[in-house]
């Protein structure tokens, strides 16, 4: 039951957790660093036009759809061809 922990508990764990000294050894590097995900359901989107199948006149394009990818052009690419093609229609 989540509820047996008090407000005032989880407040003072949340504290202590922070204050948890931690040091930074390494780096992955930026190909590592970065991903995008969530968004809108594909299922609701037609990908001929980039209309939305659930509200009339809606486009969805980018960022907003749930489409998992690592960062290094693939989100502006995603972003400059669904606009496209949302631009379009």
């Amino acid at each position: 039951n989540n509820n047996s922990v008090t407000r005032e508990e989880r407040l003072r764990l949340i504290d202590a957790i922070k204050g948890i000294p931690m040091e930074v050894k390494s780096l992955l590097g930026s190909d590592k660093a970065v991903v995008s995900s969530g968004g809108v359901d594909l299922t609701e989107v037609d990908f001929k036009t980039m209309k939305s199948k659930i509200i009339d006149n809606l486009y969805l394009v980018g960022d907003v759809l749930n489409i998992d990818r690592p960062s290094g052009g693939y989100s502006l690419q995603l972003c400059w061809t669904t606009g496209w093609v949302a631009g379009s229609n």
